[in-house]
């Protein structure tokens, strides 16, 4: 854990700032792999592929490999569902566990696919979780592919996302990749983030075979499962974050869920504190606690940080702050921009997206004050500009989007 600034004026509620930065190794170490053949537990993977009109072409060509590829890496023991979605929502195969002759059943069933038609989103979302429920496994992901805007059933950004949140307390992760320029991708990242799974934007069709690899390989290499943060506060102490992926179940615990092998997550927390004396020390403790592949539960003590207490009238403005500390969180502050005006806007208005951009522009001025004002005149700039680009056209929106989705999540390049 790492501080954004040690000193605090005494006798006033104040905000500071924790980065928890998280890294898994490469790969888990022998003695917690799961005890089977694979090293790791089955893994129920159901693939929900969007096969509208706009697909036709090399994206369903590449989506339709991507399935053939996945169905070649799926161990024996794993479970395979497909669902596909246009105007209409049909499963194709129920959820099955994988051997050598459902390869080939499941293998056919992918060359018979054909794109055309409208695109129920929601539908196929909606059955390929009822798919993971109907015959789960350790690890459970849900994996949706569409290139187009949702015309066919519930198309509300908020009501969409209720359906991967409620899969979410049932251990499944929904994630979601999308493949163009055409489609929502505020709305596939609400999908992700209520899911506790990745979001992917990828320009060119023959992109879908690694993202759809990446992914798969993410979910089934997991190195802590359930993992979650706790921080020892002071009482009426206050905890926010700054990504929707992760969930705060208590005053002080932090869910940040199943983390692949050779990962690095930047978690931001944002602390209300109480008021306290001058002179006194605020020490901050926490830990990380994890299931391992093996089933053993692992905690993992963070280092503590500690804030430091001076009289209101000696207090400046820019005491104690930690330079590359506050600009990290500035990133993340920036990101949180980006995709809340894009929540926003698909959401509800462009004038509501607008509003809240003016408020979080507002707050990223005043806190990048602490690296100086021309400093803060420069953020504030970068900001305004990435928000014109929300606005610019859909590629630069999804590129903007992706690349903030990606600093909160820290999600993988798969390109080759």
């Amino acid at each position: 854990m790492e501080l954004d600034q040690i000193s605090a004026p005494a006798g006033q509620d104040v905000e500071r700032h924790i980065v928890l930065t998280v890294e898994t190794p490469p790969q888990v170490p022998e003695v917690e792999t799961a005890e089977t053949t694979a090293g790791r537990d089955p893994l129920a993977l159901a693939a929900v592929l969007d096969v509208s009109g706009s697909m036709r072409g090399p994206k369903i060509e590449a989506a339709k490999e991507a399935v053939r590829q996945a169905i070649s890496r799926l161990h024996e023991g794993d479970v395979l569902s497909l669902v596909t979605f246009a105007g209409d929502v049909n499963t194709l195969l129920q959820p099955t566990v994988v051997d050598g002759r459902f390869r080939k059943e499941a293998a056919g069933v992918v060359d018979k696919l054909v794109a055309g038609g409208q695109t129920a989103l929601c539908g196929g979302l909606r059955a390929g979780i009822a798919a993971a429920l109907a015959q789960p496994c350790e690890t459970n992901l849900v994996l949706l592919l569409s290139d187009g805007q949702a015309n066919v059933g519930e198309l509300d950004l908020e009501k969409v996302g209720t359906y991967p949140l409620d899969a979410r307390g049932k251990g499944v992760t929904t994630s979601a990749l999308g493949v163009g320029g055409n489609y929502n991708e505020a709305l596939l990242v609400e999908i992700a983030n209520q899911g506790g799974g990745r979001f992917y934007h990828v320009v060119h069709a023959h992109q879908i075979v690694p993202y759809v690899a990446g992914e798969l390989g993410e979910a089934s290499a997991v190195a802590a499962r359930e993992a979650t943060v706790r921080l020892v506060l002071p009482k009426s102490a206050g905890l926010q974050l700054f990504s929707s992926a992760y969930l705060v179940s208590s005053e002080s615990v932090v869910a940040l869920g199943d983390i692949p092998v050779d990962t690095q997550l930047e978690v931001v927390l944002r602390m209300q504190l109480p008021p306290q004396k001058a002179g006194s020390r605020l020490r901050i403790d926490g830990t990380l606690g994890y299931k391992s592949p093996a089933g053993n539960e692992l905690t993992t003590v963070l280092n503590p940080v500690t804030v430091r207490y001076i009289a209101a009238g000696d207090f400046e403005l820019r005491d104690g702050a930690v330079v590359p500390i506050v600009e990290r969180v500035l990133e993340q502050m920036k990101a949180r921009g980006v995709l809340g005006r894009a929540r926003a806007a698909a959401a509800h208005s462009r004038a509501r997206a607008d509003e809240q951009a003016k408020v979080g522009l507002d707050e990223l001025r005043s806190y990048a004050s602490l690296l100086g004002e021309e400093e803060a005149a420069k953020y504030a700039v970068e900001q305004e500009l990435t928000f014109a680009a929300l606005d610019a056209s859909p590629a630069a929106a999804k590129a903007a989007v992706s690349s903030a989705y990606r600093r909160q999540r820290g999600t993988k390049s798969f390109d080759k």
